[in-house]
């Protein structure tokens, strides 16, 4: 019987020439699956990173207050050169950094404006991290952690480290350390500097439950130790004007009447600047203890009557009015980087003053390249952290003036300098070297 040939039909020859063509496009030996990942991977590689930062608007705070504040130049302009410089590095995780950048007034801060503010970096501009500054409401940072987004907190707003453990991994301050660790050393520095000798002790804070544990936590048991007890501890209601006033009119009377001549502030918030105020219109000058979370530079330009005596602990030179002829501008490798690869991009300063928000800047910047420096793996706020608390002294703050990161710390500054005020040059004087933050 004759055998006989069937011609392939046209379905088969189109299915045949089909599988042939995905083979070829694929490469051999090479899955559509696996290049499909492939694929997606390098084009998850290309998107950028979307970086918020936060510029402060002080312009309308200077006019309603008549207060002056120093000149930070260009501050977008300096963003984007250290973005470019990530960049020519090879960006965040392989990845283009892009800044998003906000301008915030600075005066009538409110939980709605910050609301706002978040939902505009979280929701409309979906942004990986955020550099915050200025942001000195309770509900920011909860706000930015709902919405998964990393932030890289510049504010000088007290974080202890339950904050950070209730919000991480998404909570991060480059340039600071943690509050508590922060008054210890305050206590140390001021021990060493004979604050308390011959004086009567009063506290002063912002009444909220968090610096109530801190005062009960950490320094009465250090005030104890240098065998110091104080005479009054007066809270203040910062929710309005009205209450902050008041809070501070019946603190002014209740220290004056029992004679309180050295006084510590708690929780920053420009407490020491308004009790400064408050203090000339009723004649109560005490010498005060300082941090950098109180600003020393814009007390010395606006109230140098109530900074009288005033000793702390200095955590960023440039928010404390250290001349430069103790610490020379640009000073230490941090520093002079940031400097250097400003002045590259056309950005110069008079002096530190000038730079300290270029400086913090930096470090936002910095931390976030470090963390990611040779990951080529999906970026998450998860893997930041891991590779963060394993940078140890690679990250070198160019805000402070001693950094490092390690297992459970989420604050990077890790030492403070002794600063008392000199009336000659109107600045906080050095008074010893580097002291380490103990916990």
């Amino acid at each position: 019987m004759p055998v006989t040939t069937r011609r392939p039909t046209t379905r088969f020859v189109f299915l045949a020439v089909t599988a042939v063509l995905a083979i070829a496009s694929t490469g051999c030996g090479i899955k559509p699956s696996e290049q499909a990942a492939a694929d997606e991977a390098a084009t998850t590689r290309s998107q950028a990173i979307r970086m918020g930062f936060v510029v402060l608007d002080t312009a309308s705070l200077e006019s309603a207050l008549g207060r002056v504040f120093a000149d930070s130049g260009d501050l977008q302009a300096q963003i984007q050169a250290l973005v470019a410089d990530v960049n020519a590095k090879g960006g965040i995780g392989g990845r283009p950094l892009e800044a998003v950048i906000k301008v915030f007034e600075a005066f009538g801060d409110s939980k709605l404006k910050e609301e706002q503010l978040c939902k505009a970096f979280t929701q409309d501009e979906k942004v990986f991290a955020v550099v915050l500054v200025g942001q000195f409401q309770s509900n920011a940072r909860p706000c930015y952690a709902k919405a998964q987004t990393l932030m890289l907190d510049q504010t000088t707003y007290p974080l202890v480290q339950e904050d950070f453990e209730k919000l991480a991994p998404y909570l991060w301050q480059p340039s600071f350390p943690e509050y508590g660790i922060l008054l210890t050393g305050l206590i140390e520095g001021l021990g060493r500097n004979r604050f308390f000798n011959d004086g009567t002790t009063g506290v002063l804070g912002i009444d909220t439950p968090e610096n109530r544990r801190l005062f009960e936590r950490d320094l009465v048991p250090e005030l104890a130790r240098v065998g110091v007890t104080p005479v009054d501890v007066r809270w203040i209601d910062n929710s309005s004007s009205a209450s902050l006033q008041s809070g501070q009119d019946q603190a002014v009377l209740s220290f004056k009447s029992l004679g309180v001549d050295r006084l510590l502030v708690v929780g920053g918030q420009r407490l020491a600047a308004f009790m400064m105020e408050t203090g000339k219109k009723q004649k109560f000058f005490p010498r005060y203890a300082l941090t950098t979370w109180d600003n020393p530079e814009f007390n010395i330009a606006n109230y140098p009557d109530g900074m009288q005596g005033a000793v702390g602990v200095s955590v960023q030179p440039g928010f404390d009015s250290v001349p430069e002829d103790d610490l020379p501008f640009p000073s230490g490798p941090g520093e002079e980087s940031c400097v250097k690869r400003l002045a590259d991009a056309g950005q110069t300063f008079e002096g530190r003053l000038n730079a300290r928000q270029a400086l913090q800047y930096c470090d936002a910047v910095d931390l976030l390249y470090l963390a990611f420096n040779g990951y080529d793996g999906p970026l998450s706020a998860e893997v930041f952290a891991e590779r963060v608390q394993q940078l140890g002294n690679e990250y070198v703050s160019a805000a402070s003036y001693t950094s490092s990161y390690g297992p459970g710390d989420f604050a990077g500054s890790n030492g403070y300098r002794t600063i008392e005020y000199e009336e000659s040059c109107r600045c906080m004087k050095l008074t010893g070297e580097i002291s380490r933050f103990t916990r």
